[in-house]
């Protein structure tokens, strides 16, 4: 456990670097909830790579749903979201329409516009692309689709 977390903290600090304040200063479940934002109040990154390693992000899922009072639940909806019904939604995705698509574009505030779609598309052809894709698990792939959303987000807001 102890060289878990010390990993993370190494972890953390390389890629600390690349978050942005913007991206720092957002409610986002795996950064803010869960075991990972107890022990990194502070440091977003560490957290969400500690909840990453710890159980996949599970935990800090779980305890936004229950503890919505400690995250944004709008964010904590729109991650449990994604993470209930990933693989319907990666294939609506792909297919450019779809219930779950329109859903998940309502929860962050943005329309269904042909854009906004492709938007997410493109996210989503980038990360299956990926070569560590096949091999990621649901929590890393969940994660993913968020973070192209949360963009899609920003670019319709």
């Amino acid at each position: 456990m102890k060289s878990i977390l010390i990993a993370a903290g190494i972890a953390a600090l390389s890629v600390n670097a690349l978050v942005s304040e913007a991206q720092a200063s957002e409610i986002n479940p795996w950064q803010h909830c869960g075991i990972g934002a107890m022990i990194f109040d502070d440091n977003t990154t560490a957290a969400a790579i500690s909840n990453v390693i710890w159980d996949s992000g599970t935990t800090a899922i779980t305890s936004a749903t229950v503890s919505p009072d400690t995250c944004n639940s709008q964010e904590v909806n729109v991650a449990n979201f994604i993470d209930t019904t990933y693989d319907v939604l990666v294939a609506e995705t792909a297919q450019g329409r779809g219930e779950h698509v329109v859903t998940a574009l309502n929860l962050v505030g943005c329309d269904a516009s042909s854009q906004n779609v492709e938007a997410l598309r493109s996210g989503l052809r980038q990360d299956v692309a990926a070569e560590s894709y096949p091999t990621a698990d649901h929590a890393d792939k969940a994660y993913s689709y968020y973070q192209t959303l949360q963009q899609t987000a920003v670019a319709c807001g």
